[in-house]
């Protein structure tokens, strides 16, 4: 399948092995009522039924940088950019939150997640969820590869931006990052907060997913982060301060069946942990959570 290539350029050929189908036949219909689901060449199902997972998901960032530079151009004049970058690493520490990352179309793990953090320039702050399976694409005359990728962009009012450039250029410390409501991961049902598989979908177009359940559903695609949260931590206790203090929020319209609220306790104990650390533990805490919530 051909398309314009995120980056610049004319994409060739995503890479992807099985077809996807929207289908709303099932027989759980008081617990969703449409889902996606992957086929092999003869339009077989493969696999599960997947639904959008609207619970919490944690990654621990590495190689973060601060980068700052100066661009002058005659006619415009000059501009500071500001940018704060770095890789991301799905949680495995605890093998209750620990999940992998597929694209729907395929069985590859995604292996390159990665954070991008910008100064506002008119003092709001957002955040989105970009990706897209491994494809070729040509770029002035010549052939070239992009694997599977999922990026974090972030954009910060001033005084916040400041604050975490300092923490990061100061360095030595644990950086966790948890997101929860994400438009376009999708996982199968379950009675439980936590999942081991998440499904990807970008794009309905590029992931090629047939549409055969009545016109009015859509899927939700990669873009809409409804919470994020960005935790920088320093200290003999860091290892077990892997969350915030953000409690989890009840799930929205977009996930269509109701989680017990027990199940919602039970988070917000887990990601309090850090709160019941003792005073005498810590050398020193350096802790910065960003919360950003949209309804």
């Amino acid at each position: 399948m051909k398309s314009e290539h995120a980056g610049g350029g004319r994409c060739l050929d995503y890479k992807l092995e099985k077809p996807v189908r929207l289908d709303d036949k099932n027989e759980r219909k008081s617990l969703y009522s449409w889902y996606l689901e992957e086929l092999d060449r003869n339009t077989k199902q493969l696999g599960p039924q997947y639904i959008p997972w609207d619970w919490d998901l944690y990654f621990e960032a590495s190689s973060l940088a601060v980068t700052r530079s100066l661009e002058i151009e005659a006619d415009k004049g000059s501009k500071l950019r500001q940018l704060i970058s770095g890789s991301l690493h799905p949680e495995t520490k605890d093998r209750r939150a620990a999940a992998t990352y597929t694209f729907f179309g395929t069985d590859r793990t995604i292996g390159n997640f990665s954070i991008r953090i910008i100064r506002s320039a008119d003092d709001q702050d957002s955040v989105e969820l970009s990706g897209f399976p491994a494809h070729e694409y040509e770029w002035d005359f010549e052939t070239k590869e992009r694997s599977d990728l999922l990026e974090v962009g972030v954009v910060l009012s001033a005084a916040k931006f400041d604050a975490l450039a300092d923490l990061v250029e100061r360095g030595g410390r644990t950086t966790m990052l948890r997101l929860g409501k994400v438009s376009g991961f999708y996982s199968e049902w379950s009675p439980s907060i936590r999942t081991q598989n998440i499904k990807v979908l970008a794009s309905l177009k590029d992931q090629n997913v047939k549409m055969e359940a009545g016109g009015e559903i859509v899927p939700p695609v990669l873009g809409r982060v409804g919470e994020f949260a960005f935790s920088l931590v320093k200290g003999e206790g860091k290892e077990e301060a892997e969350g915030d203090e953000v409690i989890a929020a009840p799930p929205t319209a977009a996930q269509p069946v109701e989680k017990p609220s027990s199940a919602i306790i039970d988070l917000a104990r887990l990601e309090k942990k850090i709160g019941g650390l003792q005073v005498p533990l810590w050398i020193a805490v350096g802790l910065l959570a960003v919360s950003l919530f949209f309804r």
